[in-house]
């Protein structure tokens, strides 16, 4: 397991690698111009990939001790490419547009390129909603969970190991983010299926997925219906799997007409059918709830 941490005070983050003994293998510090505020990072078969976003604390406020996050648009995205086990003179820097990033999606070699899949926000500083009653403070801290504010969309990066050179493009122009995909395709050049979550605008809801074949382009999509709201829902596969979609997307449902949630749980072959069965839990959960997915076996191997 590959693994980054980082101090809000000070110009370094550390990557770090842990086995599947649970004991720490490999750890590095990756030297940064100043404080940053990464909040993902990615890997492929043989690197992984961490970030230095302009997106990063006022430094005059800092001074007086207030952590206010600012954009800075004349600075560009800084990818570190890092070898699995690789040291500090081994990171490679790649320059990207300015913007910022919540999520990554899988990340994968394809020759001598890395081909990265995320969320590029085209505003990652907005202004503040304007809602009856609220004053700015607050309706700032709405927009920069509303995705409709900071307008995330499904961006592709590639970077060039042996001309340095990035390339990069919106694969969709609807607003998306807090995608997952087949966990066990990570890093792997032949995933193809990516599911992303659609957002009630104004708020921090998620109302629909949409599924997206990166192959072919093509996607198709579930609305979890009226005042009917959403989490982020991991790929399950099924037993004895035939291929990367042959699974399930599960997702935690909260009801406001009905004032309950429940789990629901959607063939991921064919979204638009809804879900082939839905668990209605004894207490209502707070929209939005993350969770992951891991087989029985699984589980038991980790604890033991």
């Amino acid at each position: 397991m590959m693994f980054f941490n980082y101090s809000k005070n000070a110009p370094y983050m550390h990557y770090g690698v842990v086995g599947a003994d649970r004991k720490l293998k490999h750890f590095i510090p990756i030297e940064l111009p100043g404080p940053r505020l990464p909040h993902d990072m990615a890997f492929t078969k043989n690197y992984s990939i961490l970030v230095d976003l302009p997106m990063f604390w006022n430094a005059e406020l800092m001074e007086s001790g207030f952590h206010y996050p600012m954009f800075h648009p004349d600075l560009p995205t800084r990818f570190a490419i890092v070898p699995r086990y690789g040291s500090v003179s081994e990171i490679r820097w790649f320059e990207a547009d300015p913007t910022f990033v919540l999520h990554w999606a899988n990340a994968y070699e394809i020759g001598n390129e890395i081909v990265l899949d995320g969320y590029f926000q085209e505003d990652p500083d907005p202004a503040p909603l304007e809602i009856p009653g609220v004053d700015a403070g607050l309706g700032k801290l709405m927009a920069t969970i509303d995705e409709q504010s900071f307008k995330p969309k499904l961006h592709r990066w590639r970077f060039n190991l042996g001309t340095g050179e990035t390339r990069e493009e919106h694969l969709d122009e609807r607003l998306l983010e807090f995608g997952t995909f087949n966990q066990r395709y990570a890093g792997n050049p032949s995933s193809r299926y990516l599911y992303s979550t659609t957002t009630k605008p104004g708020w921090f809801l998620f109302s629909g997925i949409v599924k997206h074949d990166l192959k072919t382009g093509d996607s198709s999509s579930l609305s979890f219906g009226e005042e009917r709201y959403g989490s982020e829902a991991p790929f399950a596969p099924r037993v004895d799997a035939a291929s990367e979609d042959d699974g399930y997307l599960v997702s935690f449902i909260t009801d406001m007409k009905e004032k309950r949630s429940e789990c629901i749980v959607v063939d991921a072959q064919q979204i638009e059918a809804g879900p082939v069965f839905r668990i209605i839990l004894p207490h209502q959960i707070s929209s939005g709830t993350h969770a992951t997915w891991a087989s029985h076996d699984e589980i038991r191997v980790a604890g033991s």
